[in-house]
């Protein structure tokens, strides 16, 4: 039974929907929560404002002295400043494993994303756990989450009393979706095929995304877990369903447009031309540890996850000022 749960990011999208999913399980169960910026939507019992990185996170954890950790304290919106993220990301998770290896709690999620395993190429379709994970160095985010999860897995080797676990989530997509990936995907008024290429893209529905890390938590799950339904869209499926013009282009193009409007921080850019890769290549994943060994049931494949989002009154409003534009 998760009785003290601490939750790093608790602030955020996912953190958020953390918080609301071990409420509703979980009846009585006292919540910690680490973030930089206070709660607006959920109450935790406990807050503490700390960097992920400070010696105040070790602090919180020693005092709350939690059976449960998640760490989903990430930079996911692009950063000009490379260093900056890579430490917030990679050096935050080695402070938090460094004070969970201390209080040696029952159980350590870590929610990585499937973009740990880069998008290249000669990836399968779809990718198997076990599918070595190759972060695209271009995109600072995927290169972060591929270098901690060999930190992780390190961790995992060293602290075998502690159950140690992963998630790899695809495209999280629902009514709370609000990040750059929504207004790319969603809020331009055509969509690019790169190269002429119709690559695949994986949505998952938040709600699934909580479920299956608490599935684990319950159910001691230990390593890596895919989080992606057994389907997938294309570029022309979602611009069918969003009622919008297709058009193709040149890789190289694309890359160099999105380099320059990087460079000149144009505001309406929110993006490095690393990103264009997960356009461009398939990084849709399996989740076969999840339904197989812990029979997880997907409630929301991912088109039906694309049609509530597009059904949200918000939604359809934007699309509504994209087409206008």
């Amino acid at each position: 039974m998760l009785k003290r749960i601490a939750i790093t990011g608790s602030s955020g999208y996912l953190g958020t929907k953390l918080i609301e999913y071990a409420r509703a399980e979980f009846p009585g169960v006292q919540i910690l929560g680490l973030d930089i910026k206070p709660p607006t939507k959920t109450a935790v019992d406990v807050f503490v404002q700390a960097d992920i990185r400070s010696p105040e996170v070790t602090l919180a954890l020693r005092a709350f002295s939690p059976d449960t950790v998640i760490h989903a304290a990430f930079v996911f919106q692009p950063m000009h400043d490379d260093g900056l993220m890579r430490s917030i990301n990679v050096d935050g998770c080695r402070n938090l494993l460094s004070a969970v290896a201390e209080l040696q709690p029952t159980r350590c999620h870590l929610v990585s994303s499937a973009t740990a395993y880069g998008a290249w190429p000669d990836n399968a379709i779809p990718i198997p756990e076990d599918w070595p994970v190759r972060g695209r160095p271009e995109f600072r985010y995927s290169a972060d989450k591929a270098e901690v999860e060999k930190i992780v897995l390190q961790f995992a080797i060293e602290q075998p009393s502690v159950e140690v676990s992963w998630t790899r989530p695809a495209v999280i997509v629902g009514p709370n979706m609000d990040n750059y990936v929504r207004r790319f995907i969603f809020g331009m008024p055509l969509l690019v095929r790169l190269d002429g290429c119709d690559t695949p893209l994986q949505f998952v529905h938040e709600d699934d995304v909580t479920s299956a890390i608490f599935t684990i938590l319950k159910r001691n799950g230990r390593g890596s877990f895919n989080v992606g339904p057994n389907d997938w869209l294309t570029s022309s499926d979602i611009a069918k369903a969003t009622q919008r013009r297709v058009i193709s282009l040149p890789f190289w193009l694309a890359r160099y447009m999105t380099r320059v409007a990087w460079w000149l921080r144009l505001p309406v850019h929110e993006f490095p031309c690393g990103f264009l890769y997960f356009c461009r290549y398939p990084w849709v994943v399996q989740s076969d540890r999840l339904t197989s060994e812990l029979g997880f049931c997907f409630q929301y494949s991912c088109r039906e996850t694309l049609d509530l989002f597009l059904a949200n009154p918000t939604q359809q409003k934007q699309n509504t000022k994209a087409a206008r534009q």
